[in-house]
């Protein structure tokens, strides 16, 4: 997927695309560096907060795409008037309700990315595999509640 194509709902209908930025990673951790500098170098002016949830978030959906797909990752970023959105696409096709790699220490990075974003979703693509993405808004980004990112275990967990 080319991030040249907005996903449903990821930006708001009044909301103009001025901007768009696509990069091709291979699943390798080292290219995680690499998506946080692409991001920070198309991004515009930002707030403190938004920029580092903007790396933040991408680095967790890079890592994810890295460790879990472990096949190809297409890297988009979206300026908008009023929102940035960030897409990553691989083509694993297991989603995180289906709980496809139970046992393995982890599960805080969807977390933060719902805590963080303004919204965000992974969406299977019908040309082949998942697309995961947030939005963040250009001003301020609201103020995040004690809590909010705080893991969920899922059903197979032997956390505490």
């Amino acid at each position: 997927m080319s991030c040249q194509r907005i996903l449903p709902g990821a930006l708001r209908g009044d909301d103009r695309v001025r901007e768009s930025h696509h990069l091709h990673l291979d699943p390798l951790p080292r290219f995680v560096a690499e998506a946080r500098h692409f991001v920070l170098q198309h991004a515009p002016d930002l707030p403190p907060d938004t920029r580092d949830s903007l790396v933040l978030l991408t680095s967790e959906l890079v890592t994810n795409a890295v460790l879990h797909a472990r096949t190809a990752i297409d890297l988009g970023i979206t300026i908008a008037d009023d929102s940035i959105v960030v897409t990553v696409h691989d083509l694993d096709l297991a989603r995180p309700e289906q709980d496809p790699y139970a046992g393995r220490e982890g599960g805080w990075g969807l977390g933060l990315v719902s805590a963080l974003a303004e919204v965000s979703s992974m969406d299977t693509d019908p040309d082949g595999g998942k697309t995961a993405w947030f939005r963040l808004p250009r001003a301020d980004a609201p103020a995040v509640p004690d809590g909010a990112a705080a893991r969920v275990d899922s059903p197979g967990s032997t956390a505490p």
